[in-house]
């Protein structure tokens, strides 16, 4: 159901910025648990805030680009005027979106657990447990971004309305959980964000509080997916 030709051209398109924030990630978790603290202190320094800002723009950059920004420079039209689908290629860039965040985050964890051997000589099972669930909760968290984003790459024609619009729904989450750390008198904050389905406590103080947060997420990533796809399938596209 995906288009081979279109997968190897959004890779290559892609390709660097991935590599790029990928790797200030791991570089990132590598250095920090690579001075021996615990993980779950980690869990804090770490996952609180920063994985979150780089993914997300790489979150906005790349769903602009993989629907809005061909429509806004015509290649779109150079796409559909061979056999593929508008469907194919939505399927296509939604594989590749999420393939993308999967894989960054695959890399992230095993980053953090390779660090973490090589800095304290060992590491349980209950470690390993809490980083794959942290960035689990990352992917999932990214997912949702992604999926909002992705709706608005499928709406508008103009990649600066998409940026405008996904980017400032992201940016506005984002922000919110950041002030929402500022004392009790902006805590409140947190009910307006999507970042706090994130529970990073929860993960590491190995309760189970997280489970459904984690499908929230998912299922906001799901569902503006698949309306996507809709909205890319049935709009008029100016070709």
């Amino acid at each position: 159901m995906i288009s081979t030709t279109l997968m190897k051209q959004t890779i290559k398109a892609n390709f660097s910025l991935w590599v790029i924030l990928t790797g200030v990630q791991a570089a990132m978790v590598s250095l920090i648990a690579s001075t021996g603290i615990p993980v779950q202190s980690t869990g804090q320094i770490y996952y609180n805030m920063l994985p979150g800002l780089l993914s997300a723009v790489y979150v906005i950059i790349t769903s602009n680009k993989l629907i809005a920004s061909q429509v806004d420079k015509g290649t779109m039209a150079y796409i559909l005027s061979t056999p593929v689908k508008r469907l194919k290629v939505a399927v296509t860039q939604i594989t590749f979106f999420i393939g993308s965040l999967f894989l960054m985050f695959v890399i992230s964890a095993g980053a953090h657990i390779l660090s973490d051997y090589i800095a304290m000589g060992d590491i349980n099972s209950s470690d390993i447990q809490i980083i794959l669930l942290l960035n689990l909760g990352l992917f999932v968290l990214n997912m949702a971004f992604s999926g909002i984003c992705f709706l608005t790459s499928c709406i508008f024609n103009l990649s600066k309305y998409v940026v405008a619009v996904g980017g400032g729904i992201v940016g506005a989450f984002l922000l919110l959980s950041i002030m929402a750390m500022f004392g009790e008198t902006f805590q409140y904050m947190k009910n307006f964000t999507i970042v706090s389905l994130y529970d990073i406590s929860s993960i590491t103080e190995t309760s189970s509080n997280f489970i459904w947060k984690f499908i929230v997420l998912a299922g906001i990533g799901a569902v503006t997916y698949i309306v996507s796809m809709v909205a890319f399938t049935k709009r008029d596209l100016p070709l």
